[in-house]
């Protein structure tokens, strides 16, 4: 990895560093956030409940007033218009005692009591009932206005005070309503304070991080003059709140992540295909020169040094200028294939072609050549000589497989071409004995610009695109082709076509 390269992954991992940075601090400001709102909500729910448990005692109270009101052997309710305040005055007084007795009136009543059941004295009684409630039981206070009555509904408080047991579903039902499905505990207090100002034990706060205001209950059971509602760590209500978040984070920070992968994998790409251009660009120029500089120097020596009264030197030198051509015409035929497989978008042009034929013109093409002895055995089984295909490519295709065995072998290589059948296809194999393939490269030797790495036993120029051409043309055509290889043992390779 050279510097340039180096500086850009770390710039991309900075990046992403940073991302995950920023949405922790801003996916933990959230939480905090949410906290305080989760804080805020159960102590309102909380003060509502306590307001409405509270209402529902006086309610019962305030009823079981009314029931003694209205009943006649308990309760005398009568009516006297008095002139100094121009109203009715009303009297409620025990029947067991009469000088037990509380008066009053009411504008909103104001009429006379004419007998135990009239309805006036139902008023009346609806309204003392109700008056009590208002002036004394929402006041958390017992008045005695009249001593009988004041017993009962001593006895009625302490019967109906403050319990847990009806604060606790009025106040699930709150928090139902907010969202919030947490549990939670009452936690009663002899003393505490109203204002939350109250510190608690270390020990409590650990298992119980949110601890609502405190209320007073008026209760005179032991203990219990103060309540608060206690609460584990919201663990459901903070995730409900933040799962969407997260999940965006998440999927940012992944899109980030790979968009960084992608853009190292493309650097890394476009270097490796700047490298393999260099190297194309300069083995085509080593090629190019090659049989240029060749057949010049024939011409020179044809025209310099009076070769031409030599029948034999004018022979020769003719001879190595006309292999120097045709491999100069097989370079260019390489480069304008290269040229159309790039493009990927040509059409085949599928005609009948006499395989046989085309087989001898490529051995006739390699047994002119005299860099290395060179053996080309055919064979055909197939019981046909035809097949319909693009000429051509699969020229080229045959024509690719038996240069590379030509290329890739030692100073002399045999090579057997056999034209068969297998089931639905034709197959047109071609086997060396050449230096092999290792395993490990068998599998990617198909793959745009791969080269297997011949180390120091056999440097050979080439692209890495003759067998993915290969692999195409034969694809294109319906077929496909497999490589068979052992180190040392030579390499045979398969070319199908549908029969």
């Amino acid at each position: 990895m050279n510097r340039s390269t180096r500086l850009i992954v770390i710039i991309c991992i900075v990046a992403v560093c940073g991302v995950v940075l920023s949405q922790s601090l801003w996916i933990r400001d959230y939480y905090q956030v949410n906290k305080e709102r989760f804080d805020k909500e159960v102590n309102y729910a909380f003060e509502d409940a306590i307001k409405i448990e509270h209402k529902l005692r006086c309610d019962t109270i305030e009823d079981l007033i009314y029931k003694i009101l209205k009943d006649t052997t308990q309760t005398s309710i009568t009516s006297k218009w008095s002139e100094r305040v121009g109203a009715y005055i009303y009297f409620v007084a025990s029947k067991k005692d009469t000088a037990d007795k509380y008066s009053f009136s009411t504008i909103h009543i104001n009429k006379p009591i004419l007998s135990s059941h009239d309805t006036v004295r139902d008023e009346v009684a609806h309204y003392f009932a109700a008056m009590y409630r208002k002036e004394d039981l929402e006041r958390n206070i017992v008045f005695f206005r009249t001593q009988n009555l004041g017993r009962h509904i001593t006895q009625y408080v302490n019967v109906y005070a403050f319990d847990t047991l009806r604060l606790r579903p009025v106040f699930k039902q709150l928090l139902e309503e907010k969202n919030i499905q947490e549990p939670f505990v009452f936690y009663m207090r002899a003393e505490d304070s109203t204002l939350n100002r109250n510190r608690f034990p270390d020990s409590l706060q650990n298992i119980y991080p949110v601890i609502t205001k405190s209320y007073p209950t008026y209760s005179m059971k032991k203990g219990a003059g103060f309540v608060r509602a206690m609460f584990h760590k919201p663990v459901r209500y903070m995730w409900s709140k933040m799962t969407g978040i997260v999940i965006a984070s998440f999927v940012l920070l992944a899109i980030v992540v790979f968009a960084i992968i992608y853009l190292i994998q493309v650097i890394r790409r476009e270097k490796k295909l700047s490298a393999i251009k260099n190297d194309f660009i300069s083995n085509i120029s080593h090629e190019l020169k090659t049989p240029i500089a060749t057949v010049t120097a024939a011409v020179e020596a044809l025209e310099d040094f009076d070769a031409l009264r030599s029948p034999d030197k004018t022979k020769r030198y003719l001879k190595i200028s006309r292999t120097e051509l045709q491999r100069l015409g097989d370079l260019v035929n390489k480069i304008l294939n290269i040229s159309i497989y790039e493009r990927q978008d040509f059409e085949l042009k599928h005609e009948p072609v006499q395989v046989s034929t085309m087989i001898e013109e490529i051995i006739n093409k390699y047994s002119i050549a005299g860099e290395k002895q060179v053996i080309i055995n055919y064979t055909n089984t197939a019981e046909t000589n035809t097949v319909l295909a693009d000429r051509l490519h699969l020229y080229n295709a045959i024509n690719n497989l038996v240069d590379n065995a030509v290329k890739y072998s030692g100073t002399s290589v045999t090579i057997d071409i056999s034209f068969l059948r297998e089931k639905e296809y034709y197959i047109i194999m071609v086997k060396d004995d050449g230096i092999g393939i290792a395993a490990s490269d068998l599998p990617y030797v198909f793959d745009k610009f791969y080269r297997v790495p011949a180390g120091n036993i056999h440097k050979v120029k080439g692209h890495g695109l003759g067998l993915s051409y290969v692999k195409y043309i034969m694809e294109k055509h319906g077929g496909w082709c497999l490589a068979e290889s052992r180190p040392g043992k030579g390499s045979t390779f398969k070319l199908a076509l549908q029969a």
